[in-house]
């Protein structure tokens, strides 16, 4: 497995009292290591919903852990996986592009069947056999908003995926959840979101402001929030 050396930012994200924002688009990825990627985050669920800003920030966060070395699991519900955002990325911490997309596999689901298949019965072989401690879910709700399934069969695979990403954040796993907010969804399943974020171990509000794209966690401590100003996540 190739080993990609993380580049040091030559201008850090500047916090105080829990909040920052960035100033540059290689600046997202140290912000994404301020929040949902901290230095040594314990493993586990981290649910990142709202904006649709929640897909391009998730495949950030796996070009942060490829760049670190990490092998990165990516499973695309949303069907949404730019290799030209991984390029800029890479480019932007003088990273070769291609190096970065070789510790990132990929899988895609089209259907809502084909995604609980990936989680339950794919991941935990891909895991051990890629040595894998990061998995990327992008859209991993959005295949269960089709309406061509029934509400109980929608259910009854959702409770399935949850129950397998349960099981996988508690073998030493970190699992980045990104889903947006359901557009056309029935009463049923409009739950199914606020289910994931209650079982999660963290979970970040995605919203978009005048300023631009903001994270936002409210955990019963406190409250902290990143922002990346729009001027940055439009060069993204």
């Amino acid at each position: 497995m190739a080993t990609v050396a993380q580049q040091p930012l030559a201008s850090p994200v500047e916090t105080q009292q829990g909040n920052g924002a960035v100033g540059k688009p290689s600046d997202v990825l140290a912000m994404l290591r301020q929040s949902t990627l901290p230095a040594a985050p314990p493993a586990g669920l981290i649910v990142l919903s709202g904006h649709a800003a929640v897909y391009r920030l998730g495949l950030c966060a796996a070009v942060d852990r490829a760049m670190a070395g990490e092998t990165v699991l990516y499973l695309a519900g949303a069907n949404i996986f730019d290799p030209f955002l991984v390029g800029r990325l890479a480019r932007a911490n003088r990273v070769t592009p291609s190096r970065v997309l070789q510790q990132i596999h990929v899988s895609r689901a089209f259907t809502c069947h084909q995604m609980v298949r990936l989680v339950t019965d794919c991941l935990a072989s891909a895991i051990q056999r890629y040595a894998a401690r990061w998995v990327i879910l992008s859209g991993p709700l959005e295949t269960l908003y089709d309406e061509a399934v029934p509400d109980q069969e929608a259910a009854r695979l959702f409770r399935t995926m949850l129950l397998a990403l349960q099981h996988l954040a508690q073998q030493n796993i970190h699992i980045l959840c990104a889903s947006s907010l359901p557009a056309k969804a029935s009463y049923a399943r409009r739950g199914f979101l606020s289910i994931l974020r209650a079982h999660a171990h963290r979970a970040i509000d995605v919203r978009e402001t005048e300023e631009g794209v903001r994270l936002y966690e409210q955990d019963t401590a406190d409250s902290k929030c990143w922002t990346v100003p729009r001027s940055v996540w439009n060069r993204l």
